[in-house]
This record gives C-alpha cells, structure tokens and sequence, in this order.
C-alpha cells in the first residue's frame, strides 16, 4: 500500500449489517456508510430498519433494507440474493443480529429459551457465514466477515449478574465459527474476525434487558457490574466505530482469526 493512502476508505465497497434497525447494528451502519461503502441493512423489525435506513440516505451512500429472521435459511437466502443483484458484490458483513432471554440458572433454563437464542445468536451467524463466503469465494480480493460476539464468549459470568447460560454458550460458539472460517478461507482473501462489547449503553440487548427485569433489578446489576470494571463506566456505542473500520477496512489486510474485545478492563483480571 502506497504512503498517505486512507487504509480505512470504504468507497466502493458494499457491506451488510445484520440487526441494524437500532443499537449496535444501527450503529455500525452509520459507520461504514460514513467511510463510504454503500449498505444492505436487515433485522425481524421492518419498522425501526426504516429508521435506520432514512438515517443512512442522510449520508448519500446507496442503501438496501431487508426485512427478516437470520434463524430463517430462506430469509438468509433471500437476503444475499437481493445484495447481490442489487451491488454485485458484497465486500464486508458485519453479523451482528441477536436476541437474549429472561435470567435464570443453569438448570433452570427452559428448553425453549435455549434453542431460541442459540437459534438467532449462533445457527443464525453460521447461515449467514455460508452465504456471505460463497459470494467472496467469487470475488478478486475475497472480503471481510466481522461476527459481533460478547465479552461473555471469552468468560463466565458471576451468579449475582443475572447470567444467562443461552447467550453465554451462544457467543462462545460464534468466536469458534469465527476461528475456523479464518482458518478455512484464508487462502481466498476473505478474513474473518469478531468484536467482542462488554456493556454498551444504548444497544437493543440494553433495552431488551429493561423489558424483562424491574428498575430495583436494574439498579443492583448496574451497580455491581460497574464495580468490576476497572473503568467504572459502561462504553458507548461511538467507542466501537474505529474498532469496526479497522476490521472493515485494509487497515486490517493481514489479520484474521482474532477477537477484538471492547470491555473497559473487564477481562483483564
């Protein structure tokens, strides 16, 4: 790569962001619309994916929303048909989409909660993995697939945090698809990498953690959470977005198999 060049300049490029109709997903399509790729949004909610597509036109790149359920191999199928016969090409994927359920024990767990979340969380990154490499395998340069997992796919969580085995065992598996396909396809140029966010403020997981415990429940999890964060404070969506472009981009043009972890010092004790 030649001095002076922006490694991290997406122009001409095409990048899907699953789960993109707010939190995470919204956000990381606002990012790689800014660097300049044109972006193919998707997620179950038809009317926030609408939000987030007006809010992407704002930046004049060319946008593709896609209603539907990563779980669903014809939505996945659909999905990539539509990308590609809209952009030719699809250079960066970003699967982010994912679900939580209520906290509970281990041996509490409902069967149905279970293979809900690994259904969404992990089956729902492996479909999309297949079609988005069958696509690259075609392509000159190959691509970059960037799985959103957890902090919580590199360790445990303590009983007084409301652990969830599901999304637990969920984000550990979508660090090993991660590996193997690096592993895989490394040799056709596509690169596969995850992020891995400890507690964001302003995700949808966020939101979706209010809907199914009380404030008092909140407060007490908050607080005992922040206590074991050396930096004492949650991240910010904003603190993800060089992370991202960095992965999205040539930046990263010899790194692949890794796991980028965002968690303010958790994991380092």
């Amino acid at each position: 790569m030649s001095a002076g060049k922006d490694f991290f300049d997406l122009e001409g490029k095409t990048a899907l962001v699953t789960g993109a109709s707010s939190g995470f997903g919204r956000s990381f399509a606002e990012t790689l619309a800014d660097a300049g790729a044109d972006v193919v949004i998707s997620a179950r909610n038809g009317e926030r994916l609408t939000e987030t597509e007006e809010m992407l036109k704002k930046t004049g790149r060319k946008v593709l929303k896609i209603v539907g359920d990563m779980s669903n191999p014809e939505d996945v199928s659909r999905m990539m048909d539509e990308t590609v016969s809209r952009f030719g090409a699809l250079h960066i994927a970003v699967n982010n989409a994912g679900i939580l359920t209520k906290p509970v024990r281990f041996h509490e767990m409902p069967f149905e909660e279970w293979n809900q979340v690994i259904s969404v969380n992990l089956t729902g990154v492996f479909l999309c993995m297949q079609r988005e490499i069958a696509v690259m395998l075609h392509q000159t340069k190959g691509g970059s697939i960037i799985n959103i997992s957890s902090v919580l796919g590199l360790v445990g969580l303590d009983p007084d945090l409301n652990p969830r085995v599901n999304y637990i065992a969920s984000k550990h598996g979508v660090i090993g698809l991660t590996r193997q396909g690096a592993v895989e396809y490394a040799e056709n140029g596509i690169r596969v990498n995850a992020m891995a966010p400890a507690w964001h403020s302003g995700t949808s997981l966020a939101k979706a953690r209010s809907d199914i415990q009380t404030m008092e429940e909140q407060a007490r999890r908050e607080e005992r959470m922040l206590a074991r964060t050396p930096m004492k404070r949650r991240g910010r969506l904003d603190e993800l977005q060089g992370m991202l472009l960095f992965l999205a981009s040539d930046a990263s043009s010899y790194t692949t198999g890794q796991v980028f972890v965002s968690d303010g010092g958790w994991t380092a004790h």
